[in-house]
């Protein structure tokens, strides 16, 4: 960051009539390509309308996504999209924002929580166990994300009957390899 610009302090960057944007920091003019860029690097800035002053990073962040989307790097479920769109017509727009807020902050430490968790995978032994458990976790948590924001209750049983059989496959795969680093061919189901 530029020098006199506290890190905690968003970047500034001011847009033009034309469209241009401009980072005050660097003292030049930016693509929504840079303003990704600074996002994956974990820089803060505010997007400002030069001839207002007024805060519109959000309407900025979102078209850096809609580019995203059309790049066919989608991770935004068309559902998703149309729920998100009759929020703002029904009045929900700060209940939805807070809620999403929270998703995402669980979603990023679930991550990091993730990462670290593979780090210290070392004993092949347990490194399918461990991850089964966490790739089950993420799917509980999703499942209850859709459930919550549909409004609809995850039951205990769907979430079992979802997961059983990817446990009894993993078990097989875990039996498999074991067998094959022993040396010897694996006995498959429906064989002699």
């Amino acid at each position: 960051m530029a020098d006199g610009n506290p890190k905690d302090e968003p970047i500034v960057i001011k847009k033009y009539a034309n469209r241009r944007l401009y980072n005050t920091a660097t003292a030049s003019f930016v693509r929504l390509d840079d303003l990704h860029r600074m996002v994956k690097d974990g820089e803060l800035f505010v997007v400002r309308d030069e001839k207002t002053g007024r805060d519109i990073t959000a309407s900025v962040l979102a078209q850096i996504i809609a580019e995203e989307e059309t790049r066919g790097h989608s991770v935004l479920p068309h559902e998703y999209l149309r729920q998100a769109l009759k929020a703002y017509s029904e009045g929900v727009g700060p209940q939805l924002a807070e809620y999403l807020e929270r998703g995402m902050e669980a979603f990023a430490s679930h991550q990091q929580s993730v990462a670290r968790q593979m780090g210290e995978m070392l004993d092949p032994g347990t490194a399918f166990d461990r991850m089964a458990d966490i790739s089950r976790r993420n799917l509980e948590d999703f499942q209850r994300s859709v459930a919550a924001f549909s409004g609809q209750p995850m039951t205990h049983a769907a979430e079992e009957e979802g997961t059983e059989p990817l446990e009894r496959k993993i078990r097989d795969l875990e039996e498999r390899i074991a067998e094959l680093e022993r040396g010897h061919e694996p006995n498959r189901p429906g064989g002699d």
